[in-house]
């Protein structure tokens, strides 16, 4: 399988004719990369001892039970444990992790889609669940601009975290919002993984793209059915 099949080639220079300058959303985790950056970053906090529980209760175990609860509460859950931590700091040991995390993990067809974007003179962006903190230390490093990122977000007194989320909780519907406050709507294109986080922004859009290992995904069964465009992630 090419890493662009024909069709998609020819449906995103389309698209870049009808909107020229539009938005090209992409999920991260999983879609710009293997593996979960947001994870890696509260694990790599946690070793810090920078995030604590009361009772000495394990963090990301709090995290993990959460986000097998709920999905969507438990990766905001995720930027809600950074309450209390200075953003300087947490975007400080954000650049460390991501360079050295980013490039070993960077989807090749991911890659390809995003220049075919640019060259069809469509804007991408990033819309992702993990804490926006990480997310802008990693993006540039799959080539997309910091401005035009999306995550998990908190508010902030002084420079200084708090719980309170600032803006929607970037999951499923959550990720259209977020992408109509920014003002990033229609979308031209789509991207992403997960059937559960990525589906409406991927029906939202002109071009609709999964990922999906050769394995199969159950979003690479439902973009069967749509008649989506399926690229592969290993």
């Amino acid at each position: 399988m090419p890493l662009l099949p024909p069709q998609l080639v020819s449906a995103v220079r389309e698209a870049g004719r009808a909107l020229p300058g539009a938005a090209a959303a992409f999920d991260a985790d999983g879609t710009l990369w293997r593996d979960d950056v947001g994870e890696a970053f509260l694990k790599h906090l946690c070793a810090l001892g920078w995030i604590r529980l009361p009772g000495g209760r394990d963090p990301y175990a709090e995290y993990e039970a959460r986000v097998a609860a709920d999905r969507a509460t438990g990766f905001a859950y995720a930027a809600q444990l950074q309450a209390g931590l200075r953003r300087e700091d947490l975007l400080r040991e954000a650049a460390s992790l991501a360079s050295r995390w980013v490039a070993p993990r960077l989807i090749a067809s991911t890659q390809a889609l995003l220049a075919l974007c640019r060259e069809s003179g469509l804007a991408p962006c990033i819309v992702s669940a993990s804490p926006i903190e990480i997310v802008r230390a990693a993006v540039p490093l799959a080539g997309v601009p910091v401005a035009r990122c999306l995550g998990m977000t908190v508010g902030e007194q002084g420079g200084v975290l708090v719980e309170q989320l600032d803006g929607p909780i970037t999951y499923a519907h959550g990720k259209v919002e977020a992408l109509a406050r920014a003002g990033l709507l229609p979308l031209a294109l789509a991207c992403g993984d997960s059937n559960t986080g990525d589906l409406p922004m991927l029906q939202a859009a002109r071009v609709a793209v999964a990922i999906a290992p050769r394995a199969g995904s159950p979003l690479a069964s439902e973009a069967g059915r749509r008649g989506w465009s399926v690229l592969l992630s290993d």
